[in-house]
Parts: C-alpha cells; structure tokens; sequence
C-alpha cells in the first residue's frame, strides 16, 4: 500500500543513470561530468553500486543487466533535507505578506483540528516536498487546540518521508503543568510505536509561548529518551519586544487567553533578547538542539550560542525565504548563518511552511516545497559556495535531524536516500562548475527518485 499517492519511481531491479554530471558534499566529494551510477533498488530502499564516468561503468559486472535512465542534460544530486517545516499547514497556501503578527493569527484561525483533515494536508506537504527533491524533513507537528498532538506523527509515518515529526507544545502561565503532562503523553504513545523511518522529537514553541521551566522539562525528557528537540528563537520583533518588556502583541494574545499572570514578570521584561533569555537552558544540557530561524542575533548572541556549542551540539536550521517573508534582513540585518559556521555551529536549510512561499508552489507543473530553492536565493543574492550549499540541503540537515550523513551522499556501496535530477540544459560540463549550474534560476527538478 502507498498511502500518499504518489506511485514508486522505479519497480525493484538494477538501473544505470546517465547524466551530464554527478555531485554530492560526502567525505571524498563526488564531482563527475558526465557521468554514469549504477544503482539497484529493492524494498528495502535503494543501494549505489557505483558512480563514475560512463566508460567505467560499462565494465561493472551488473552493468549489463542493469536498466538504461537517459538524463543527459541533468546534474545527479542526493535527495535533500528540509530542516524545518510545517506540512500540516499546508492546505493554507501562500500568502502575502502581512507581517508576523497577523502571520501568528492567521495560523491560530486556520489551524486544522480534525484528524483526517490534518492528515490530507500533511500527506498534500509530503507529496509537494517530494516533488521538491526532498527525502527527509524535519516537520513540526503542530499542536491541536492549543495542546500537544500524535495525529501529525502518525500521518507523517506514512509519507514517504523520513526524518522527526517535532511535537509542539505550549506552556506559560498556569497551563504549565497540563501542557507538559499532555507533551510527556503523546511522546509515550509515539515512543512505543516499532521503529519506522519517522522518529519522533519535542518542539517547546519559542521563547514567547513557553517558559524555561517548559524548555528545562523537554530537554531532560529528550536527553532521557534520546529525541530530538528543536524550538523557535530569534525570530521577529514581536518576540524580542515580548522577551526584554513583556509587551506587545504576545503579552496581549496571553491575556486574552487568560493565560498572562504577574508572576511572568520574573521570567520575562528584564531586557534581554531571545537568545540571552535562553542561555541558561542552552547552556544546561547534555543532548544536541536544533534552533530554527535566528533572525535577530547581536555579536554577544552569536557568543552565547557559540558557548552553548561547546556543552552539546547547536545545530541552526536558516529558512531564507521565510526570513525575507517577514521582512527580517531590513529590521535585523544580514543573517549571520555564516559566521555561525565560522564558530563551528552546523548550519542547514529549512523552508518553514508553505504560507510564505510563492502562489506557483502550491499547484501546476512546478509546485514543490523545497530548501533548494533557498539554497538558490543564497547563491544568487549573497554569493554563498555552492560546495557549502550542497552540504547545508544534505549532510549538515541530516546531521541536525540525528539522521545518518551518508544516505544524503551518493555513498558508493552504500544505502542512499535517492537521487534528485536537475536539468541544466548543458553536455560537456566542467566537473567544477556542475553544482554552480544547478543552482541558477533556470534550473529544475526534472525527477525524483
């Protein structure tokens, strides 16, 4: 059975794919043009025999019997990571931008709460992130009601995707204690499930909509039972305004809510920023952390953070186009994603989800939910390697996800995710230039397998 729809790429048997060229960000970085892979596929995923230039493979002993694939005008990629996104708001659709506020209203009044509901827009996310090249995700699973949820960790299972269904939670005020209770439940449902190629993982919300006793809490289940844990930070003004003065539109989404008391006032108003707010706990832990967006870093953030490197892993999950949606480089400045890497922070892709992506996404020849077009945004308007945005769509995402770097290589002899083909329109490429290729405008998807 194959609960999404979309129909396997290729039936089990040994195929050779011929490309213009091959690239990968693994260990001993793949460069080939033009170049031919040997690959077999069975249930059980898809195994790399080889990669080389055509002449070599001719001689491969299961080249004989292997089935021809023609893509001569593409470039051979591994499948990509998205780092972070929200496949359960899919069936929202792009939007204009509106600012983060509205954003914040628009996701409360949208958000689904019926169980096949949720799993249809999960299922449309998965198929569109497919599409998009993408072979593991890390999704949040958006809590229902205001509380902590199984059902998108369920349906994610059942995806096509791998990677961590993060279970969100939220926790201020007096709804503390049930918040956390309802969090440690659906960890427990999800956790005695067998094995599959989703984990589950704990997502505390952000700074703004749980407090350090909430982050304390997730952080010690994750280290307990080994999850994965990611958190929002850094990412609006609203948040900042929220964190150093307990004003602004939070303070007021609380109120209403009934769930602002003065005893806030201890955590919250004392002047800091998101990532000093946080400090205390990023510097308390054992287990690695993913932090999404860090739009709004000082030079003494970025030490922090570096600090907190050094107790256990950061890993940061940069979501290009979601920061411009919200206009966060006019008010905050550049991303500092890049001196992040020089303090030895992984850095990696995400999307986030699809409200802040173009119309043309969401439907026709050329909809998709993929980090390659951020890497693409980072390529042309900041001038990034292209060698250092293979790996932040590949290995770097896996690594923050707690995934095994190799399956996003083209891992001779070894199990992959699959493979993405770009058509560059070009024969005759210089190895050094392929990935520059596919990382212009023009280039596109042309299969996923």
């Amino acid at each position: 059975m194959n609960p999404t729809g979309i129909p396997n790429s290729l039936a089990p048997g040994t195929y050779r794919l011929d490309a213009a060229g091959a690239v990968d960000a693994g260990p001993r970085p793949l460069a080939l043009a033009p170049a031919s892979l040997l690959f077999e596929v069975s249930t059980a995923g898809i195994r790399l025999l080889a990669a080389d230039a055509p002449p070599r493979i001719d001689l491969h002993p299961a080249a004989a019997r292997a089935i021809r694939i023609n893509l001569a005008d593409s470039v051979i990629t591994p499948r990509f990571v998205n780092a972070h996104t929200h496949l359960d708001l899919t069936h929202i659709g792009p939007k204009p931008r509106s600012g983060f506020a509205a954003f914040v209203d628009l996701v409360r009044s949208s958000r689904l709460d019926e169980s096949q509901a949720i799993r249809e827009s999960i299922l449309t996310g998965a198929r569109l992130s497919i599409a998009g090249g993408v072979a593991a995700v890390g999704d949040i699973a958006g809590a229902v009601q205001g509380a902590a949820s199984i059902q998108p960790f369920h349906a994610l299972r059942d995806s096509g995707l791998a990677g961590v269904s993060f279970v969100e939670f939220f926790a201020m005020g007096d709804s503390v204690p049930r918040a956390l209770e309802r969090a440690d439940g659906v960890i427990a449902k999800a956790s005695a499930m067998p094995p599959g190629r989703v984990r589950v993982g704990l997502q505390p919300h952000a700074p703004y909509s749980v407090q350090r006793a909430g982050y304390r809490h997730a952080i010690a289940r994750a280290a307990r039972d080994r999850l994965p844990i990611a958190t929002h930070l850094a990412e609006s003004p609203e948040e900042r305004e929220f964190v150093a003065r307990a004003s602004g539109p939070q303070r007021r989404l609380l109120e209403s809510l009934g769930l602002w008391n003065p005893a806030l006032l201890e955590e919250f108003g004392k002047g800091n920023s998101p990532v000093a707010h946080l400090a205390p706990v990023l510097q308390d832990r054992a287990s690695p952390m993913l932090l999404v967006h860090l739009n709004d870093l000082s030079d003494d953030d970025v030490e922090l953070l570096a600090a907190a490197n050094r107790v256990a892993p950061i890993h940061v999950a940069y979501c290009p186009r979601a920061s411009d949606f919200f206009d966060a480089p006019e008010v905050f400045g550049p991303h500092r994603y890049r001196r992040l890497l020089e303090c030895g922070i992984n850095v990696c892709l995400g999307t986030d989800s699809i409200i802040n992506l173009p119309e043309s996404h969401a439907a026709g020849a050329s909809a998709r939910i993929s980090p390659l077009d951020d890497a693409k945004l980072l390529f042309e308007r900041d001038g990034c390697d292209p060698g250092l945005l293979l790996e932040m769509l590949t290995v770097r995402g896996a690594i923050a996800l707690g995934l095994e770097p190799s399956r996003f290589t083209l891992n001779r002899g070894g199990e992959i995710a699959g493979f993405c083909a770009l058509r560059v329109g070009e024969s005759g490429l210089d190895p050094r230039n392929l990935w520059k290729l596919a990382l212009a405008p023009e280039s596109s998807i042309v299969r996923v397998i």
